[in-house]
């Protein structure tokens, strides 16, 4: 049995009343205290407009959660809801070198949290904004060096994005994208697509390289489905 509320250390975010019954509020669970948290909120800042067509607001501890501990929290977080109707959980963790990674998806999925996972890690899907994929070790650290050489706004990229990211960022979100949906249709398990996404056949800890971030930017109309 689950225990309920958030972990350890971390605060339980209220419910939100958003103003006007069309704007899609998401919760967003996350694994990493700092990239993940600085992308979203980069996200928010540059596509919700004014009036606002959404907010995400990102439930975080402080050293991070393992995969585990972010559906548990999001799972918690989904019995809150007023309007599921225009209000989304959403789980961001990565395969890393973590434990009960597939356990944890199908935990999270089964439940209606929808899931941002990335092999081997977050910043994959930042790569993908530069280049079509990775090459060398599926590590994280090989990840983030090659981050740090794909442009030079990332050159000191150490977990924050710095002010200098978000204008690198932007405008390459349909390439990223479209990165992204290729790296599931060159999936090992052979029984993916990019348009319908990883078959019930693909091991979730085999789906390297791959990241679901795509997903939330089309859910919010960022980019096209």
């Amino acid at each position: 049995m689950r225990k309920k509320g958030p972990p350890p250390g971390g605060a339980r975010v209220p419910r939100v009343v958003a103003e006007g019954r069309k704007r899609k509020v998401v919760y967003a669970v996350v694994e990493g205290e700092s990239t993940e948290r600085d992308y979203l909120g980069y996200l928010e800042e540059r596509f919700a407009g004014d009036p606002r067509t959404f907010e995400i607001h990102v439930l975080w501890k402080r050293k991070g959660l393992k995969p585990d501990e972010v559906v548990s929290w999001a799972l918690d977080k989904l019995d809150e809801l007023d309007d599921p109707r225009r209000e989304q959980v959403w789980a961001f963790f990565d395969r890393d070198d973590h434990s009960r990674v597939a356990q944890s998806y199908e935990r999270a999925e089964s439940a209606g949290v929808r899931v941002a996972f990335s092999h081997p890690c977050f910043e994959l899907w930042l790569l993908l904004h530069f280049v079509a994929g990775v090459s060398g070790s599926l590590s994280s650290r090989n990840v983030q060096d090659r981050l740090r050489a794909a442009h030079k706004a990332f050159k000191g990229f150490d977990k924050h994005l710095d002010a200098a990211a978000p204008a690198a960022l932007s405008g390459r979100e349909s390439a990223a994208v479209s990165r992204a949906r290729s790296l599931i249709t060159n999936c090992p398990g052979m029984v993916c697509t990019g348009r319908a996404g990883h078959g019930d056949g693909c091991k979730v800890v085999d789906r390297g390289p791959s990241t679901e971030v795509w997903r939330l930017l089309v859910e919010l109309g960022v980019v096209p489905g």
